[in-house]
């Protein structure tokens, strides 16, 4: 009866013309005769009996195809199909236009950052904030236009993601090396570190979710051998050195 009820299902899709709904009817049929034959055997019927009268309940396949037919015309298929393509193709083009944006690429960048993290060495200085743990080591020291820059390197890890804030808040840190506290100054408003004759800049900023790495590149008209950072705001009296050395 199965053959049977297959033959009859292939008469009943002769008859409609937007062929990429055969499947879709197909399925929707013979999940109405399934049905059917499931309540004739709860009533006790033999299952051949049960599947020659579901199959004779479904009608004759001609005239089921054509009422079909009407529901499924060829040009609302075409349309729906053409404006399942449209929307993939608008979908795409979205996609492809925000990977090009900071948007996607912050997301992508962040994510990399979480499953690429690099462990600060042993030898970092480490301090436990309220929410999170900073280190600092030292970095490379090199020579620019007469000048030295020694590069101060900080990690930045959040035990709590609603705490982490996206990026490392360098401005607000204070810092102070061998040659004196680098003092204030204001720009856009807001107080940040930067003195008259030294200063430092931002290197290398990679930002996670939780995660965050920075190198921070202080310049001054001598070798540091030391510096150390602190954060005013945590509220914690705290300061971590990190040390270049005679040498540097």
């Amino acid at each position: 009866m199965r053959n049977s009820f297959q033959i009859w299902v292939n008469a009943v899709c002769e008859q409609v013309r937007f062929r990429p709904d055969h499947r879709r009817i197909e399925f929707e049929l013979r999940d109405h005769y399934e049905d059917h034959v499931r309540d004739l055997l709860r009533l006790g019927r033999p299952r051949e009996l049960a599947e020659e009268r579901a199959l004779a309940a479904m009608g004759n396949a001609q005239e089921v195809g054509r009422a079909l037919d009407k529901v499924h015309k060829p040009w609302l298929g075409w349309l729906w199909e053409a404006s399942r393509a449209l929307v993939l193709a608008l979908a795409v083009l979205a996609a492809v236009t925000l990977f090009r944006t900071s948007g996607v690429r912050s997301l992508a960048g962040r994510t990399a950052v979480e499953f690429f993290w690099e462990e600060p060495p042993a030898s970092a200085g480490r301090v436990e904030l309220e929410h999170a743990t900073l280190w600092a080591a030292p970095g490379d020291v090199t020579e620019e236009d007469g000048r030295t820059v020694a590069e101060v390197r900080l990690w930045l890890k959040y035990r709590d993601p609603l705490a982490a804030n996206g990026s490392i808040g360098t401005w607000f840190l204070t810092w102070q090396d061998d040659q004196g506290e680098l003092p204030l100054w204001e720009y856009d408003n807001i107080a940040r570190t930067g003195p008259e004759s030294r200063y430092w800049n931002y290197g290398t900023l990679l930002s996670g979710w939780t995660r965050f790495y920075q190198t921070v590149k202080l310049t001054a008209d001598a070798p540091p051998r030391w510096a150390e950072v602190s954060y005013p705001l945590s509220g914690g009296d705290w300061a971590l050195r990190v040390e270049w050395g005679e040498e540097s």
